[in-house]
């Protein structure tokens, strides 16, 4: 638990890092422009602007920190803060970790499991009828002969990987479960399911584009992991899925 916890506090310190470092260069840069010959017209327009961007920015971000333990409303605010949070705070972070050498996979994970939070706190009091359980076809033993990216259900539940898992999860809860070849699949399964919740496992990178391709949608990112490398006989802890589950209903 620890553990977790310290994953998710990475992301939200390298985008509050990146909005400090901004912060400060502002107002070096101001000051410096203010001490010579005194700000022009066109600088007070120029830095005021920037100011409000600044503040915007900032405003915004405490905004979704607030929405890891309190449910934003009205909507459209918190669609807003989702869509900052994915193509804004994510790039923040990003460039600071690519300039501080910091792995790109540990901000992805750390971003992964800071939306989980989010996802978890939106939807408090909800209950959720249309849920989708999306996993990669990686999960399935490379010598089976049996086609689960068509139908799930064809799993003959021999035991040798988790798709049986996947598939008895499914049935128990009364959710629907598919296996997608690839991001294109993915985002075509969604299109077509149309879910009000995605409970989705894949790598660091598939989850990370495919929660970002889906941010209008609350989806909740389960890792999984690849102890033959990757694309090949992964695993998914099944009990980190039937959490995610078992909170939306």
């Amino acid at each position: 638990m620890k553990k977790y916890y310290y994953s998710i506090i990475k992301f939200p310190l390298f985008v509050s890092s990146s909005l400090f470092i901004m912060a400060l260069l502002f107002f070096i840069s101001a000051l410096v422009s203010y001490s010579r010959l005194g700000l022009s017209a066109q600088e007070t327009v120029i830095y005021t602007i920037l100011f409000i961007f600044l503040v915007i920015l900032v405003a915004t971000w405490l905004l979704i920190l607030i929405s890891t333990h309190q449910k934003i409303k009205p909507r459209w605010i918190a669609k807003y803060a989702k869509w900052m949070l994915t193509f804004v705070y994510y790039n923040l972070a990003m460039f600071l970790s690519f300039i501080t050498f910091r792995e790109k996979q540990t901000i992805q994970e750390s971003f992964i499991n800071f939306n989980n939070e989010i996802v978890l706190s939106q939807s408090k009091g909800m209950k959720h009828k249309n849920i989708l359980l999306l996993v990669p076809h990686c999960l399935q033993n490379s010598d089976c002969k049996v086609r689960v990216t068509t139908s799930i259900d064809n799993c003959e539940s021999c035991g040798k990987c988790n798709i049986a898992d996947i598939k008895r999860i499914a049935e128990s809860f009364g959710v629907k479960a598919q296996v997608a070849t690839g991001g294109s699949l993915a985002r075509k399964i969604v299109e077509d399911s149309i879910p009000e919740v995605i409970v989705a496992v894949a790598c660091h990178r598939d989850l990370t584009d495919g929660v970002r391709d889906s941010w209008r949608l609350p989806v909740y990112g389960v890792f999984n992991k690849r102890p033959k490398g990757p694309c090949f006989e992964t695993t998914v802890s099944i009990s980190n899925i039937e959490f995610a589950i078992k909170k939306f209903i």
